[in-house]
């Protein structure tokens, strides 16, 4: 009975292009470890080193019949082995820049969802601020804040003088400030600067 660890490469070679399971055993047996740890010194991953290996030999045997014409089988495994580590890692690295793009996607659609809610709430609760003041100072402070209208525009408007609009919008802007401080919002927020300076 043949005795297979005796056998060189060449004549391990040789009888596993005849598909011989003991020849690829041997093989294997003789090779695991130097590209196991081939593997690893690229991945710095046992798992991934493994199953690396694993693929190796697979495709060692899958391409049996074409090995006899292999002058330096463990060359051939190395250079089998350190170009699949290449594309498992080039894999990994698009995988992870994909997962990247991802997470950054998802994270600013949270924040953007959560900006405009939040952006929500504080319209919300502007609106019931100015809905507190008097009738005309409300009127006032709508036309002259939220329309954009100049102090002479709204006393021509309404009748009444330029002075009498400056004393409602002063004291206005005073009644919505207050308002807002209940919630812990000051007017350092974006949207009552714009509405309120």
């Amino acid at each position: 009975m043949q005795k297979y660890s005796d056998c060189s490469d060449g004549e391990l070679l040789s009888l596993l292009t005849e598909s011989n399971r003991l020849a690829f055993k041997q093989l294997y047996i003789s090779h695991y470890r130097s590209i196991f740890a081939y593997a690893l010194k690229f991945t710095k991953s046992a798992d991934l080193a493994e199953d690396i290996t694993q693929d190796v030999f697979l495709k060692i045997w899958e391409s049996r019949e074409t090995l006899s014409e292999v002058r330096h089988f463990k060359s051939y495994l190395f250079a089998t082995c350190k170009n699949m580590t290449l594309n498992v890692l080039a894999r990994s690295s698009r995988e992870t820049k994909i997962m990247e793009q991802v997470i950054y996607g998802a994270q600013k659609f949270n924040l953007d969802t959560e900006n405009e809610l939040q952006q929500q709430e504080y319209e919300r609760l502007l609106q019931e601020a100015i809905e507190q003041l008097p009738p005309q100072r409300k009127l006032i402070f709508k036309l002259c804040k939220i329309e954009g209208k100049s102090y002479d525009e709204v006393a021509a408007q309404m009748g009444i003088s330029a002075g009498t609009i400056n004393d409602h919008i002063v004291k206005g802007t005073k009644s919505v400030r207050e308002y807002l401080r209940r919630y812990n919002i000051s007017l350092c927020h974006l949207v009552f600067f714009a509405l309120l300076k």
